[in-house]
């Protein structure tokens, strides 16, 4: 069966102000289907409180691995490929994009790519990205910016800036090998930002 919609992401490190963009990509993008990694589906929330909010307590790094893998194969069988089968544009707050950044790159456990990527293969199967917007900043700047929010950082965001920054290495490495990534620079106002992401987004609906 062939997909007919429109398969988007944007990724970014934290603070780099991926929910604030998607908030104005609704007001403008109704039709959309809105959703996200880890979390977009009810297994996708157990799975978020146990790996963010350490609800069954500590998570082990080989165990997260592979819960972040379980939760794309759900969120792909049960809202992804359906609303792309359907011919409805769907756009997601992460994608594998970032269990690469965070578990392989952040983890240290680049010698999983491999299995990682044949998992990923196999998950995302018949489902093509159309784009990836990755939002860039500094690690330190998003650290800031949530630290000026007075946000109640996961157990993720509280890592130390060190694994951020192999982050951001693993985002920009990444998309460097995506011709459907396009990398925006989040160091500016949330306008100036949003135009750029509004365009992108446009560019690919519109194709």
């Amino acid at each position: 069966m062939s997909i007919r919609g429109k398969f988007i992401v944007i990724e970014g490190g934290d603070g780099a102000g991926k929910d604030t963009q998607i908030e104005l990509l609704k007001k403008d993008f109704p039709d959309f289907v809105f959703t996200r990694e880890t979390g977009g589906t009810p297994l996708g929330q157990y799975v978020r409180q146990a790996l963010f909010h350490e609800a069954a307590g500590p998570v082990s790094l080989p165990a997260e691995f592979f819960l972040v893998l379980a939760d794309r194969a759900q969120h792909v069988e049960e809202i992804v490929r359906p609303a792309l089968t359907a011919g409805r544009t769907v756009l997601s707050n992460r994608l594998w994009l970032s269990a690469v950044a965070y578990q392989l790159y952040g983890r240290q456990m680049l010698e999983l790519m491999p299995l990682f990527k044949e998992s990923i293969d196999w998950i995302y199967r018949g489902c093509p990205l159309d784009l990836a917007i990755v939002l860039e900043l500094p690690a330190e700047v998003g650290m800031q910016r949530q630290k000026v929010a007075g946000k109640v950082l996961d157990t993720m965001e509280r890592q130390p800036l060190e694994l951020h920054e192999r982050v951001r290495k693993g985002f920009l490495e990444t998309a460097a090998t995506l011709p459907q990534a396009k990398i925006i620079d989040a160091n500016r106002r949330v306008e100036e930002v949003y135009k750029d992401v509004k365009a992108a987004v446009e560019s690919v609906i519109r194709a």
